[in-house]
């Protein structure tokens, strides 16, 4: 491209509405983070998690990037408050002792363990006999932590966000406003269904980050977290790097430093 078209593009880009240029930046970087091959990550529990966390933040930040683009950010509230959620998570996974990580996320997948069968117990008293079996769940072995206080943290958001070192209430607040209208709640009612005048209007959400600005700088927070946390849970440097330089768009020639000369 010559000097003279190259200035023009970023002239045109510079004009472009900042939550189209937020939007393509999420959508090319969560394309190339999605495409890093994590079978080089040793497999632990510990670090499913961790690069488990990382691929759905990047897929729900495609989803709330495309929705934003279109016109249609009010619709994408489910996505967000999933996006924030593993944000809050991420930053409580890191900031737990690295011994009592392993704990943690076992401590999860028992609540979760519990909560399917309590769904299975609620369909049973509903009058439907669920046909699932849940012998290969239920042996599966947990080790899962005996601290109290990060047991609670890993059934509850609120516990693992005030728990961490630098308290991060806006990311709790964005979480917690997405949730108003990710239910079918009196919120959602409401923002659909405004009423005014004794007449039934017609709305959408309010949408806080509407030009993707927090949302971007958001999945630099998610990209660096999960880099510390691979790396402190025995991955290479090189291959917990390889997500950051995706981010990036920084190949792994261009990753490596030039070497000395003499």
């Amino acid at each position: 491209m010559s000097g003279k078209k190259s200035k023009e593009a970023r002239r045109a880009e510079r004009q472009r509405p900042a939550y189209l240029v937020n939007a393509r930046f999420a959508n090319e970087s969560a394309d190339r983070v999605l495409a890093v091959d994590p079978s080089g990550v040793p497999l632990s529990r510990t670090n499913q998690f961790i690069v488990g966390w990382l691929r759905a933040s990047f897929e729900q930040s495609r989803v709330i990037a495309t929705l934003t683009a279109a016109n249609m950010a009010p619709a994408a509230a489910p996505n967000r408050r999933m996006f924030a959620e593993i944000a809050l998570r991420l930053h409580w996974l890191h900031d737990l002792a690295p011994e009592d990580r392993a704990g943690a996320v076992d401590a999860m997948l028992e609540h979760e363990r519990e909560q399917t069968v309590k769904t299975l117990e609620h369909m049973r008293v509903m009058g439907w006999d669920s046909a699932v079996d849940l012998t290969d769940m239920n042996a599966f072995v947990l080790d899962e932590t005996k601290n109290g206080r990060i047991k609670d943290q890993a059934r509850k958001i609120a516990a693992a966000a005030h728990s961490t070192d630098v308290k991060n209430a806006g990311l709790f607040r964005a979480w917690r406003e997405e949730s108003s209208y990710a239910h079918a709640s009196g919120y959602l009612a409401g923002a659909y269904a405004p009423a005014s005048n004794n007449t039934l209007g017609e709305g959408a959400p309010p949408v806080s980050d509407s030009d993707l600005e927090a949302h971007r700088l958001v999945t630099l927070f998610v990209v660096t977290l999960a880099h510390r946390l691979l790396i402190e849970n025995q991955t290479a440097e090189s291959v917990a790097m390889s997500f950051v330089n995706a981010f990036f768009g920084v190949s792994s020639t261009e990753a490596r430093l030039p070497s000395s000369t003499s």
